[in-house]
């Protein structure tokens, strides 16, 4: 049985305190009159009661509707508009009461027990604070129901008398949004099973009658696996036969409506459900390390996102923080704007779901999370490596209505981890080192040529990123054929770097699709192909202006996919450290995937798969790979040295080696070394520093090098963000024997290590006790880091406000105490991040065990 239920005209549902009684005002033709003397019955049209404890939180829309206004507010606030006229808000209509004597006749429920705990540690949600009573600036605010669809839960009806089987009859009912329709999936009813016996179907509401006590019933309701997710109120009407105002006989309808929302999550432990993972091994013995663990991609609130180049890896702690206070509302409130209340149904789909995140974490298009930034001025912002966490974006989003500013790729991926977490969504952020950027859709990266050998930048907008960072979730695809081939792994893309169907948005993409080619497979294969197993083609360009190709380098994109090891830990584990081993900590930590998107580098499998992209590529370069007389003979071999883990505030010392593999002596004339900053998005900055050699002949088979030191006081006034360098090393190399002159030009991607965070704390402490943690490095710099500023952010306790700090001396110490409380149990992580002026992207973590 369906039925609407909620006036469209009615204002001041609940608006009232205490217990009380409400009535439903309008219907089909209008509102009704509020005259009182009509005995209650103020409505022709409906005969629908409601009463119940007034509503103690507001319904979700109200607080959309002011998100919404303090969005726009923000943005308009510098423009002098002339106050708009708006009518008197209306009085608050008369309210008259249910009729006594019919309510009498009667059961009617006084009040509804959720059991809260009980059904929060079934459905795995107990750590969502909105699943306890606490005070929020200032506010009391209750304890809410956080649920996974596909699953049941139990509710206990407090009544005013014993329920009988025989004479009475109850319905529960559930709605979505303030103008609920069952056409659109946003209402529902359905009896109750008094026997306790009724089986659930996957795709039906339900409910069985479980016991009996008195004058309380418990039952067993059942959410279906294809629900839409988001905040339910939740109602039980009973009914009786009585009058309408014209004396007919008729039913009157008694609604008790729970005063808080049922908040209700995709279920990926649920194999009805579109992200089920079963947690299993992988077939693979390759990689038997890999787990589907949902205590990682679901329930952890904090771990890492790796940065760097494919050389030199690090990971920067993060505090996913999808528990928080008010960061589920926020979640659900940014895709129920992105859809639209219209098309609200989507947000039972969870492909849809993830595409609508991947569009609404970024601001380009419709006011999202964040705003990007690679300028490298962030006045009137946050710098992107200044963040620790998702929670402080995501609540000052919520706080303000408006982009928050800024962020970069890996920002976007782990404010995305959040999102797609909090609602259930298995999540996981993802980082791809030398990460190719295709603009102009032919799934390759085309650098081109001068006849002398000279790069000409300006022909190509492609590029090749030191590392991107997106995020991959877990769905089954029912929209693809054939069934089943592309459920797992999908890459989905937050930040804005190309449009999708016309918005900043990208995926999901399936891997399986990406790993074997298949480019037009939905959404957007071939995008994230092209940036792990783009071919990069180099090109010459003739003076006809014509082109020609030079070489095609078929594993220069796409290295060390990494992202955590799914063990559902924090980053950093107590005990687990790299002191008695060469192995960064950070590669300890580190779980390789590209397997996953690509198979192994020149096996007849990748090459298939890379040929078959280049056949469904939208734009294709002609003649990327026609077959050519190749009249080369083979070059002769160029390499850059250097230590990969020079700290800043090092030299950095630089070998160029040359071998001649050719069978004549090769004059290599005035070799050069030059250096420029880079970004990490592969934008190169003038070169600062030059470095001619002497001549050398190098007979056939052997080699010869030439090496240089790069000073401290030379790089570091010319360093850009995230400390990146592009060392290049060309000459011109004439064959004694033939006269005949070329080009010989090699580069090289470069990162300084920068220090770690030492965070310091007790591996274990008492909820509620303070606990003290010490956050100290070494200023490895010949000079002073001034402005200076420390931020914190926890899943077990309260963030601190960002803090300015004092100046570090050179090569001096930082040291900081914090006194913190616990407020959850459980291991957790605290992290930590220092910025300044001199030197950026400083962060630490630790974690300690609370105990109860």
């Amino acid at each position: 049985m369906y039925c609407r239920y909620r006036s469209l005209i009615n204002p001041y549902s609940f608006g009232y305190p205490s217990y009380s009684y409400g009535y439903n005002f309008g219907g089909s033709g209008g509102g009704g009159d509020n005259d009182s003397s009509s005995g209650g019955y103020s409505s022709p049209f409906w005969n629908e009661y409601y009463y119940g404890r007034a509503r103690r939180t507001p319904y979700y829309w109200v607080r959309d509707s002011l998100f919404c206004r303090r969005g726009r507010g923000g943005r308009h606030a510098s423009e002098d508009k002339p106050k708009e006229e708006r009518p008197e808000t209306p009085p608050k209509p008369v309210r008259p009461e249910p009729p006594k004597v019919e309510l009498a006749k009667k059961i009617n429920v006084l009040d509804i027990d959720l059991h809260i705990p009980e059904n929060t540690l079934k459905h795995k949600t107990d750590d969502y604070r909105r699943t306890k009573e606490r005070k929020v600036d200032g506010n009391e605010l209750p304890a809410e129901l956080v649920i996974r669809r596909g699953d049941s839960f139990k509710v206990t009806l407090k009544l005013d008398r014993p329920y009988s089987n025989e004479k009475n009859d109850v319905k529960i009912n559930f709605a979505l949004g303030e103008n609920p329709l069952p056409t659109r999936g946003t209402e529902v009813e359905f009896d109750v099973d008094e026997t306790g016996n009724g089986t659930f179907k996957a795709d039906d509401w339900g409910a069985n009658k479980l016991k009996q006590n008195g004058n309380d019933i418990s039952l067993q309701i059942f959410v279906p696996a294809n629900c839409i997710i988001g905040e339910w109120t939740m109602s039980v009407k009973s009914y009786s036969f009585g009058k309408d105002k014209d004396g007919n006989d008729t039913t009157l309808v008694f609604r008790y409506e729970l005063d808080t929302d049922i908040a209700i999550l995709f279920n990926p432990w649920c194999k009805d459900d579109g992200t089920y993972m079963e947690k299993r091994k992988p077939a693979d013995p390759e990689n038997s390390d890999e787990t589907y663990d949902l205590d990682e991609y679901v329930l952890n609130p904090s771990g890492c996102v790796y940065q760097g180049n494919a050389f030199t890896r690090g990971a920067k702690p993060w505090n996913f923080g999808q528990f928080e206070e008010g960061i589920l509302d926020v979640c659900f409130s940014l895709v129920r704007r992105g859809f639209g209340p219209k098309n609200i149904r989507a947000m039972a789909q969870p492909t849809k779901v993830a595409r609508m995140i991947a569009k609404m974490v970024n601001a380009f298009d419709d006011n999202g999370v964040l705003e990007g930034n690679w300028s490298g001025k962030y006045e009137g912002g946050n710098k992107p490596w200044a963040w620790v966490g998702s929670v402080k974006i995501l609540q000052e989003h919520k706080k303000t209505g408006l982009p928050v500013k800024f962020g970069q790729c890996w920002v976007f991926s782990c404010v995305t981890t959040t999102v797609c977490r909090a609602l259930g969504i298995p999540c996981r952020s993802v980082t791809n080192f030398a990460s190719a950027h295709d603009t102009d859709e032919s799934l390759c990266i085309e650098k081109y040529f001068s006849d002398e050998g000279k790069h000409l930048p300006n022909l190509s907008s492609d590029s090749v990123w030191n590392f991107h960072v997106w995020n991959e979730v877990w769905l089954v695809r029912p929209d693809l054929e054939p069934r089943r081939k592309y459920d797992g792994w999908q890459a989905i893309d937050a930040t804005p770097q190309e449009t999708s169907d016309g918005v900043y948005t990208c995926g999901p993409a399936p891997l399986s699709a990406i790993k074997d080619g298949l480019c037009d497979t939905n959404f957007d294969s071939g995008f994230v192909f092209a940036e792990v197993n783009a071919d990069v083609v180099h090109w010459k360009r003739l003076p006809n202006g014509n082109t020609k190709r030079l070489r095609i380098l078929k594993q220069s994109v796409g290295k060390k996919i990494s992202t955590k090891i799914p063990d559902g830990k924090p980053y950093m584990i107590p005990g687990l450290t790299s002191e008695d081993s060469d192995i960064p900590y950070s590669e300890i930590r580190r779980f390789d995937v590209t397997h996953l998107y690509k198979y192994k580098e020149g096996s007849d499998e990748e090459r298939r798969a890379v040929m078959m992209a280049h056949r469904t590529a939208k734009s294709p370069m002609e003649g990327t790979y026609e077959e050519v007389k190749e009249e080369e003979e083979e070059e002769l071999k160029f390499k850059l040295k250097h230590s990969n883990e020079v700290m800043i505030g090092s030299d950095l010392d630089i070998e160029l080696v040359v071998t001649n593999t050719r069978d004549t002596p090769q004059n290599v004339k005035h070799p050069s070394i030059n250096v420029a900053p880079i970004s990490y998005t592969g934008v190169v900055g003038i070169v600062f520093y030059r470095k001619r050699f002497d001549s050398q002949v190098v007979k056939p088979g052997q080699s010869y090098s030439w090496k240089d030191t790069l000073k401290v006081d030379m790089y570091l006034p010319n360093l850009i963000e995230l400390a990146n360098l592009n060392i290049e090393a060309n000459t011109l190399i004439t064959n004694l024997s033939e006269n005949k002159y070329e080009r010989g030009f090699t580069t090289h991607e470069f990162r300084f290590r920068r220090p770690d965070l030492d965070v310091k704390g007790p591996s274990e402490c008492k909820l509620g006790k303070p606990v003290e943690f010490k956050v100290s490095f070494n200023n490895p710099l010949p000079r002073p880091l001034v402005e200076c500023k420390i931020s914190m952010e926890s899943d077990a306790f309260d963030d601190i406000e960002d803090e300015r700090v004092d100046d570090v001396p050179a090569n001096g110490l930082f040291e900081k105490k914090f006194k913190l409380v616990p407020n959850r149990i459980k291991m957790h992580s605290v992290e930590f991040s220092f910025d300044c002026k001199t030197l950026e992207d400083i962060s630490g973590t630790t974690s300690i065990t609370v105990l109860p």
